[in-house]
């Protein structure tokens, strides 16, 4: 039996055969439900303290603290590599080993947290050691607080091309150790974060702070959790908020999209159902966790054809992230597949593109550009969402506005037009929006980076 593991910041989703984890060593306590935990071979795989199992291939169940639903759902369902146990257990024996999993681990330890060591920045750059950065940089968070973190994060990203190639999911990392510096009050690890490198930190503070919470619990806490006045009188930061609650959602319920969706619908403004809905889709994504079972390898549309309409714009902004990996990244054969996308979709599907054109290139405009040329008729619609992705890594217009300066001149005004709407979420107000326009805007290109703004 395999679950979700939240270890260190790390979340780790191995595909194995349950039948390779073999039979179980150690001791059980004597209810049912721990009886089927051991003769399942949990115990292997897993560690959890009440029956001193120590399995290092799964997640530690301490640690994770899974409510009883979402243990019962796993194991029927299955999920990220790991077969279901439905037809191996029956109901009863299921709803036994979800009640003593849950219970067991109610009480142990302490809140899931990052765990610190000695590991420094510039022991990384001569280590082999895994996640070296992510340590390295999580133990000035947690010591020196995150906006220090951050800080050093922002600069090493240009410096040093380990830090480069894996800067969002460093951010996390600072993330997860951000809340465990605010002793888990994620309202102030949020309240002094930044949006380095796609702004991952807000990501990584929302992905550890529902660890352990029953389902009904987390619907209630999700409503409110963005509520913090350094977040919730910024719409950037109250964006990234939310987005960092949709991967949470997801991470918390064992990939349960369908779930997580619902939550993000009972949340209390439209900008935030909305922009919840897009971390829920980008963890689905995620191939770190295994394969969702939300995903298909003979339909990589799949399943932006089938959720609700209004979950389809997230969906969509994403949707290439899977399909050029299924193409082996040739970009042409991905373009091919977004003009398959649902009538009125297909322009979103190659935003999704330029997003993907940027992150490939390492903002590099010039290899930008050319992967979206391959876009053929459709490479406007490319270079808007690479200019968007663009302003967003580097909360501002500088970076983007050199790659629609470079651009061929017919996609110009339109790709300025992508800058100016990340320019208008970062600014609350509209002459801020003006100005933060007019400062990386040619004049011939204003009126379209304003348009982008929202600014009349």
């Amino acid at each position: 039996m395999k679950l979700r593991l939240l270890s260190s910041g790390v979340f780790l989703a191995i595909v194995l055969l349950v039948s390779a984890c073999g039979g179980s060593k150690h001791g059980a306590a004597s209810s049912p439900g721990a009886k089927v935990f051991a003769s399942a071979g949990c115990a292997s795989c897993h560690t959890l303290k009440a029956v001193d199992a120590k399995g290092q291939i799964g997640p530690n169940l301490d640690e994770l603290k899974p409510d009883q639903s979402t243990v019962a759902h796993q194991v029927r369902t299955g999920g990220n590599g790991m077969p279901s146990f439905k037809r191996r257990l029956s109901g009863s024996q299921i709803t036994q080993v979800a009640s003593f999993v849950a219970q067991a681990t109610r009480g142990s330890g302490t809140f899931p947290t990052f765990k610190p060591d000695n590991t420094t920045v510039e022991d990384c750059q001569t280590s082999h050691k895994p996640f070296c950065y992510r340590q390295a940089f999580g133990n000035i968070a947690f010591r020196e607080g995150p906006q220090k973190a951050l800080a050093l994060l922002a600069t090493d990203d240009k410096r040093i091309s380990g830090v480069h190639s894996d800067c969002h999911q460093i951010s996390h990392w600072v993330g997860h150790a951000g809340l465990a510096h605010y002793k888990g009050d994620a309202g102030q690890a949020l309240s002094h974060g930044a949006m380095t490198c796609n702004s991952g930190y807000y990501h990584g503070v929302l992905q550890l702070a529902l660890a352990g919470l029953p389902r009904s619990t987390v619907v209630k806490k999700a409503q409110h959790l963005c509520d913090a006045p350094a977040v919730n009188t910024d719409d950037f930061l109250l964006y990234q908020c939310v987005h960092g609650l949709g991967h949470g959602l997801m991470i918390y319920s064992g990939d349960d999209l369908p779930w997580s969706l619902q939550t993000c619908h009972k949340l209390l403004t439209d900008f935030n159902r909305v922009s919840c809905t897009g971390g829920v889709f980008m963890q689905n994504l995620d191939t770190t966790m295994g394969v969702s079972r939300y995903l298909s390898a003979k339909n990589p549309i799949y399943p932006c054809n089938i959720v609700a309409n209004r979950d389809k714009v997230y969906c969509y902004l994403m949707v290439t992230s899977r399909i050029l990996t299924l193409d082996g990244f040739n970009w042409k054969k991905t373009a091919a597949w977004c003009r398959k996308s649902e009538p009125g979709w297909v322009a979103t599907c190659f935003q999704s593109l330029g997003r993907d054109a940027s992150g490939a290139t390492r903002y590099v405009a010039k290899n930008t550009i050319q992967l979206c040329l391959y876009a053929g008729k459709n490479a406007d619609e490319c270079l808007y969402g690479a200019s968007r992705d663009y302003a967003n890594n580097y909360a501002g217009g500088k970076e983007a506005a050199h790659l629609c300066k470079l651009s061929p001149a017919r996609y110009r005004g339109y790709c300025f037009e992508g800058v100016g709407t990340i320019l208008g979420a970062i600014n609350r107000y509209t002459a801020q929006r003006r100005s933060a326009c007019t400062a990386v805007t040619p004049r011939r290109y204003l009126p379209d980076c304003l348009r982008g703004a929202a600014v009349t």
